[in-house]
Formats: C-alpha cells, structure tokens, sequence
C-alpha cells in the first residue's frame, strides 16, 4: 500500500510542475479500453500524454517503460483522440515522468 500512495503523490507531484509549466490537465489516471494514462495535459496546439514512474532508487532509466506497455499507452492516447475530435489536428507527444525521493524528477520529452 505504501507503493500505491508514493506512485500517487508522484502523480501530484508531476501535475503541479506541469502546471507551473502553463499546461493546462485535461485528465488524471484516464481510463478506457485500450488502456490507462497518467496524465494528459494540454498547452496551446500541443497535447501531452505522460506516463509517471515512481522509483524509490536510481537505476537503469532506459529499460522503465517496456514496449508493451508503450504500445499500450499509445492505443490508449489513440482511443481519446477518437472520443474527443476537436483534439485531432494538435501536435501529439508523449513524455515519461520518473520521480526519485529527495531528487528533482526526470522529464523525458518525446519518450517514443
């Protein structure tokens, strides 16, 4: 349980740096049947979908998302761009949040 509410904070966390980033959040642990995203946060013409990783230790940051679960989150992203049409002509990036205890967090733009 103690994971669950680190992997949560670290979610809250990431919100607010966004939002001092002038990103507006549009959706907070969105689900659908494709899948799940952390995050999705708009900023002009550009949507963001962030996926967050808690970590309680540095390690190897190449290997934290697997393809699968990029493939995932993809079709998730494709699945709320089909419910919300006015979003279809924005630029689309995904990022990859890793928040470390006691330690600036890692913001990975256009993570794939």
């Amino acid at each position: 349980m103690k994971h669950y509410y680190f992997g949560l904070a670290a979610e809250y966390f990431i919100i607010l740096l966004y939002k001092l980033k002038f990103y507006q959040i549009l959706q907070h642990r969105m689900r659908n049947c494709a899948g799940e995203i952390d995050l999705i946060a708009l900023r002009g013409k550009n949507i963001v979908f962030i996926e967050v990783k808690a970590r309680s230790t540095d390690g190897d940051y190449d290997k934290i998302l697997h393809h699968q679960q990029q493939k995932r989150i993809t079709r998730a992203a494709e699945a709320f761009l089909a419910r919300h049409p006015k979003y279809q002509y924005y630029q689309i990036r995904f990022d990859l949040a890793i928040v470390r205890p006691y330690k600036l967090p890692i913001i990975i733009k256009n993570a794939w």
